[in-house]
């Protein structure tokens, strides 16, 4: 009898704590969430049905598959507050009828939303502010989720010419560029999208190009650790992936998340420069600047901060400073984020950051452009 006490004296906690984990994780997108967030998905990761995988994009859609950026801008598209031209150019409501061909400008804008200028209208983006600060014509290149590599991409293979290119760059830019999917295996990626290689020489290529569209993904998805297109992924481990024996326990699936986190996501790279990730993101980089030279454009970095460099400035001194030392050796002009940021947005965070609580406000978007107009 006292053999039985001890025994439920041991399972007891384990299966309260196990009742408890429970509770709190939600399936959400087909994967299992701790409190819905995505950046607590229990390993092994489950794989949604083939279905969601075949869900064809709306033909009007503002973004659509592109097989050389994994997606890009359709063509005159009205999806307010955004509208396309006929190039697949972010312009204004008004500006849409007309058949003008941006094939020249002054300053052309790359980067993902914050660039873009996603939540607000095309007049209240940072690059529309700066070209009416600098009086220089201005064309915003920026597409939503890009990482750094395909925002470069995009660059080398625009028809449109310029003489200042600016990369307007936020810490999350860098991981998107690690991953071959969209946004990444681990956070249910359902979107594939190009991904730099490089061998000992420093020579590179650009894998998944065509990029793979729907039940391709899926398909590799079910192979696992076993498929050679996943292991293009940096973060890539078979821990993702492969079930074992305890895995009906939720205690082992999230002892596994955790091991996980740990090794790959739980430091931002823009501040990890002892990384490999780190490394590899600083070779792109130095692909750039010598595309920018070939084609004679001044290439410039805007660092730009957000909800989690917000964050990252309570713990470190001065997040950017690795970087921003490292982009400068390169050659690169860098401006650093303004001051006057992190400083609104301590006293009063909806004046930076929009209602939906990822991308700037008009108002922060105006102290951006103003910021990198004064630093010219």
């Amino acid at each position: 009898m006292k053999k039985y006490f001890y025994v439920v004296l041991v399972l007891f906690p384990i299966i309260i704590l196990e009742i408890f984990l429970r509770l709190i994780t939600i399936e959400s997108d087909s994967h299992l969430r701790i409190l819905n967030k995505p950046w607590y998905n229990l390993l092994p990761i489950k794989i949604p049905e083939s279905g969601f995988f075949l869900r064809e994009p709306i033909k009007n859609s503002y973004k659509v598959y592109d097989p050389v950026l994994g997606w890009k801008i359709n063509k005159n598209i009205e999806s307010h507050p955004y509208y396309s031209n006929h190039q697949g150019l972010r312009v204004s409501k008004n500006d849409i009828s007309r058949k003008i061909n941006l094939d020249s400008t002054e300053i052309l804008t790359i980067g993902n939303s914050f660039t873009h200028g996603d939540e607000v209208l095309f007049k209240e983006t940072w690059p529309f502010y700066l070209g009416k600060l600098s009086k220089r014509k201005v064309v915003n290149l920026g597409t939503s989720a890009y990482g750094i590599d395909q925002a470069i991409l995009s660059y080398l293979i625009s028809p449109i010419k310029t003489d200042t290119v600016i990369l307007g760059l936020i810490p999350g830019d860098l991981e998107r560029a690690t991953s071959v999917v969209y946004p990444g295996i681990y956070y249910g990626g359902y979107k594939s999208k190009p991904i730099f290689s490089f061998k000992k020489d420093n020579k590179y290529q650009i894998l998944n190009q065509p990029c793979l569209l729907g039940l391709d993904i899926h398909k590799e998805l079910l192979l696992g650790e076993k498929s050679n297109f996943l292991k293009f992924d940096r973060n890539f481990d078979e821990k993702l992936f492969i079930n074992n024996f305890f895995d009906f326990l939720y205690f082992n699936r999230i002892k596994k998340m955790f091991l996980y986190r740990k090794n790959y996501i739980a430091k931002p790279i823009y501040i990890s420069p002892e990384t490999d990730n780190y490394k590899y993101i600083l070779k792109i980089f130095k692909i750039f600047y010598n595309e920018c030279l070939e084609k004679e454009d001044f290439p410039i970095i805007s660092l730009l901060d957000n909800n989690n460099s917000f964050s990252d400035r309570i713990k470190y001194e001065d997040p950017w400073k690795n970087l921003t030392l490292d982009l400068k050796k390169i050659g690169f002009k860098v401006i650093e984020p303004s001051d006057s940021l992190p400083s609104l947005f301590k006293e009063e965070k909806n004046k930076v950051i929009n209602s939906d609580g990822v991308h700037y406000t008009p108002i922060a978007n105006k102290i951006v452009a103003r910021h990198i107009y004064n630093s010219f």
